[in-house]
C-alpha cells in the first residue's frame, strides 16, 4: 500500500442501473440513515440498533472510504431522489480482499435494489479496481442477504470468522 497522501479533492464515481443512482453520500441523507439505524429489525444482522450518535459516525466512516481508499459506499438513490439504502466495494483493515456490502432501508425491502444496486457495484468493482474477486460477508440467519448474493452470481465458500462471529463468506469472481 502506498503511504503517498491522497489528492486534495475526492471525486466519488456515479453509477447508474435501470433504476438506481449510486451516488455520493450527502448529509441530506442522513436523516432515513438514522432512521433505519435505530430500528431492530432493520439491524438485526448488522450488530443491532444504534443511537443517532453511532449512526452518525458510521455514516462518516462509509463516506470516509473514498477518500483513504479510493472506494466506499454510495447512497443508493431510486427515481425521484428519494435514498433507499447503501452499497459499497472497500478493503477492511484486516484483509487484502475487495469486500462489498449493502444495506437497504426498511421502508425499501422486497424491491429488488439491492440486488440492482449490487450488480452495479460489482460491475464498478471489477472494471475499476483490478480484481477477479470480490467477498461479501453474510451472517447466518440472514436469508435475505444469502438471497441477494445469490442473484448477485456469487457462491458461498463457507464459514469465516468475522471479527469473532462465524458468518457465511460469498464469493463473486470476474467473467471472461
Amino acid at each position: 500500500m502506498s503511504s503517498s497522501p491522497p489528492p486534495a479533492l475526492v471525486t466519488i464515481p456515479r453509477v447508474r442501473s435501470a433504476r438506481l443512482l449510486l451516488r455520493e453520500p450527502r448529509l441530506a441523507d442522513f436523516e432515513a440513515a438514522a432512521h433505519n439505524d435505530v430500528d431492530p429489525a432493520a439491524r438485526q444482522f448488522m450488530g443491532g440498533a444504534v443511537d443517532r450518535r453511532e449512526s452518525f459516525r458510521r455514516f462518516l466512516l462509509g463516506a470516509g472510504g473514498w477518500v483513504v481508499q479510493g472506494m466506499g459506499w454510495w447512497t443508493i438513490e431510486a427515481e425521484g431522489g428519494e435514498p433507499v439504502g447503501t452499497v459499497g466495494v472497500f478493503r477492511r483493515e484486516s484483509r487484502p480482499d475487495l469486500e462489498m456490502g449493502w444495506m437497504i432501508h426498511q421502508a425499501h425491502w422486497g424491491k429488488g435494489y439491492a440486488p440492482e444496486a449490487g450488480r452495479a457495484a460489482l460491475e464498478h468493482a471489477f472494471r475499476n479496481y483490478g480484481v477477479d474477486r470480490v467477498i461479501a460477508f453474510i451472517a447466518k440467519g440472514n436469508a435475505p442477504s444469502i438471497r441477494v448474493a445469490e442473484k448477485l452470481g456469487m457462491r458461498c465458500l463457507g464459514e469465516a470468522d468475522f471479527y469473532g462471529e462465524v458468518d457465511w463468506l460469498y464469493e463473486a469472481r470476474a467473467s471472461g
